[in-house]
């Protein structure tokens, strides 16, 4: 179990772009730690369990440093998560290098998909101002695309 884990950290630290790995590879390990947590509880097994989080933390850090640096995503098992985290890279520089108009501290969107807010239906093609928090979780979720400077 930690062989499997240990070299998937260590692929990730050879290589400069982001590797692929496989969720199928991961289910064992996750599995094997859950039955490890309901089995025992206790002070050794508790330490052990520390460590596997470290690794997996130590990956999860890895990964996402190569996001920030631009590693094109793969068909990994985390390519959702990566996703998001690429996109809020985006906007976060996007905003802060001026792309995007902005009005009393809002972005000026236009809707790509339906949804409701605050109880009005937007529809594509609206064009809406909101604040920066909700124009996160709606380009993520696909909703919206901020309107760019050109």
């Amino acid at each position: 179990m930690s062989d499997e884990l240990i070299s998937i950290v260590q692929n990730e630290l050879d290589k400069d772009e982001l590797t692929e790995i496989r969720l199928d590879k991961l289910l064992k390990l996750v599995d094997s730690l859950r039955k490890l947590r309901r089995r025992y509880s206790d002070e050794i097994h508790d330490i052990e369990i520390k460590s596997f989080e470290e690794l997996i933390e130590s990956l999860f850090e890895l990964r996402i440093e190569k996001v920030l640096e631009g590693s094109k995503l793969n068909d990994s098992f985390d390519k959702q998560f990566l996703s998001i985290l690429n996109t809020m890279r985006v906007i976060y520089i996007s905003f802060l290098s001026g792309k995007y108009y902005i009005f009393n501290d809002k972005i000026l969107c236009k809707v790509v998909s339906p949804f409701m807010r605050k109880g009005v239906l937007l529809s594509p093609g609206d064009i809406v101002l909101l604040p920066i928090h909700e124009v996160l979780a709606l380009i993520t979720s696909g909703y919206i695309t901020p309107i760019e400077v050109v």
